[in-house]
């Protein structure tokens, strides 16, 4: 944040963007109390904006195997299942995550740094 919210706009204008309200509502945590930067609530707003799809919540099953795969992620292997909601989103829409996070290396969704994606994006 701060930095992507150009990435966030040119991503938005080529792709469908989803999220759970469990990623809005950690993000806005981290903004107010975390990071203490009430400069970038705007950014999370007009993220939120962006998002063109209902924000859906992914079914207790999902959450589960999603969790077990990150457990068991090769780059991680630190257990943290914090992003299991990501991940089953991702399986539910079949969608690849737009991430810095290495977590989901090895899940079978495909995840893109932001470097990426928007180069992948320009090439399409």
């Amino acid at each position: 944040m701060g930095r992507g919210d150009g990435a966030l706009v040119e991503a938005a204008q080529a792709r469908t963007l989803i999220t759970t309200n469990r990623a809005i509502e950690e993000a806005s945590r981290r903004i107010s109390l975390g990071m203490n930067r009430p400069d970038l609530r705007p950014i999370l707003d007009g993220f939120a904006a962006l998002v063109k799809a209902p924000v859906l919540a992914p079914t207790p099953l999902n959450l589960a195997e999603a969790s077990d795969a990150l457990r068991d992620a090769v780059p991680s292997r630190n257990g943290s299942t914090n992003d299991a909601h990501i991940l089953a989103l991702a399986w539910n829409t079949d969608a690849d995550i737009w991430s810095t996070d290495r977590d989901f290396a090895g899940t079978g969704v495909a995840s893109w740094s932001t470097p990426n994606l928007l180069r992948a994006l320009r090439d399409s």
